[in-house]
């Protein structure tokens, strides 16, 4: 019986370690499929003024809204909810800093009702954002005739 309580610790120890890494592997998957949600994602760093660290992240357009999720962490709700209308994105610069999982990025300083942040990302992204702002949602101000 001892020989057989040896050889079932180290068993039980990896199956509980494997199950862990699967089940944080699928954790990932589930929240990353819930933040895609049907909506355009691109990969997105973002740093406060105040701060000069970059946080990679996940930003998400939706017909009303720019979301950003942080990558890392258990939160489902976005860090960042900007409304597209009150929203302004500065021109873009190229970034000299290397952010890991951006190639070539550009910073550009954006602000939503006071709120601000910079964002770093690669420019095809930055190119897609600066149509999501200028460009109108379905059935906005559709029957205001100026």
């Amino acid at each position: 019986m001892d020989g057989l309580s040896a050889l079932l610790a180290p068993e039980i120890v990896l199956a509980l370690l494997a199950f862990l890494i699967v089940g944080a592997l699928g954790f990932v998957w589930a929240r990353r499929r819930y933040i895609s949600d049907g909506s355009p994602v691109m990969v997105c760093a973002r740093r406060h003024e105040a701060s000069g660290r970059w946080r990679l992240g996940l930003a998400r357009l939706s017909a009303e809204r720019l979301e950003w999720f942080s990558v890392v962490g258990p939160s489902f709700a976005p860090e960042i909810s900007w409304v597209r209308h009150d929203t302004e994105f500065a021109t873009p610069i190229l970034l000299v800093d290397h952010i890991p999982g951006l190639a070539d990025p550009v910073r550009v300083h954006g602000e939503c009702k006071g709120d601000t942040a910079d964002f770093a990302m690669v420019p095809g992204a930055y190119t897609a954002l600066r149509a999501w702002v200028e460009s109108s949602p379905p059935g906005f101000n559709v029957n205001n005739v100026t």
